[in-house]
């Protein structure tokens, strides 16, 4: 009789042995399936903050705003003299489009800048000879282009919101140029290329800038309009008057350094 209790209690014994290795291996299966939660939903919040983190330093600072100073010199490629600025200024504006999604090893992309409005003005002091006295004067000479710039640009994101920049970019103007009461005009291609480094909203950069054309030159300096100088017309026409202000084309070339302020958003 003995025996029997003595085998049934170890039959007890064994059956809860087993019995607690079953609820301690129930306990380690939901602890690992909790785990495994625990890692995907932190997997995921971790991964929707770099998707929020990437639209805010690229696809919301995409598109950009600059005002600037400009340092400018003007060459006369016929006469041979150069002209430096004494102060001006340039706006411009427009939007970088990336070329891929995703950056390359998670902080550079490719992009093509287009920057729809580009308005440059500098003044200068330009100093000459009276032609009747041979004494020498000065005059204000202000000079203008408004323009599109088009260019591929290269932008690394090397940590948080700080971006580093570089561009090309070919910059298709209408140029004006006043001085000593002669207007003159033509199209020239410009060229810029630029750096900036950019935080969040803010951004400091500096370009160079420079073109070269022949300009068209409308004088209104002793204009005369009488029946001698117009050939004896009774009703002069509108070439008539632009033969007597016309004057020799004049080669030109534009060097110019900005520096900048510029907001994206």
């Amino acid at each position: 009789m003995k025996q029997i209790y003595f085998l049934a209690a170890l039959l007890l014994a064994a059956t809860g042995v087993r019995a607690q290795e079953s609820t301690d291996d129930a306990t380690t299966r939901r602890l690992d399936s909790l785990q495994q939660v625990v890692n995907q939903l932190t997997t995921s919040v971790e991964t929707q903050k770099q998707e929020d983190l990437n639209r805010r330093i690229w696809k919301d600072r995409a598109k950009y705003f600059n005002i600037g100073y400009v340092n400018q010199t003007l060459t006369d490629k016929t006469m041979g003299f150069d002209v430096k600025s004494d102060f001006g200024v340039f706006l411009s504006n427009g939007k970088t489009y990336y070329l891929h999604k995703k950056p390359i090893v998670g902080m550079i992309k490719f992009g093509l800048d287009w920057s729809w409005l580009d308005i440059n003005y500098a003044k200068s002091t330009w100093e000459t000879l009276d032609p009747d006295t041979d004494e020498a004067y000065t005059t204000p000479m202000h000079q203008a282009e408004i323009g599109m710039q088009f260019g591929p640009s290269l932008t690394i994101n090397p940590v948080h919101h700080l971006k580093v920049s570089g561009y090309f970019r070919v910059t298709p103007s209408y140029s004006m140029l006043y001085m000593d009461e002669t207007f003159h005009h033509h199209y020239v291609t410009m060229f810029n290329a630029g750096c900036a480094v950019a935080w969040k909203t803010i951004s400091l950069g500096v370009e160079w800038r420079w073109g070269t054309a022949k300009y068209n030159g409308l004088s209104f300096s002793g204009l005369d309009l009488d029946d001698e100088s117009l050939g004896d017309s009774e009703d002069p026409t509108f070439d008539d008057v632009l033969d007597q202000i016309k004057t020799a084309d004049t080669k030109f070339k534009t060097h110019t350094m900005r520096f900048y302020v510029s907001f994206r958003f």
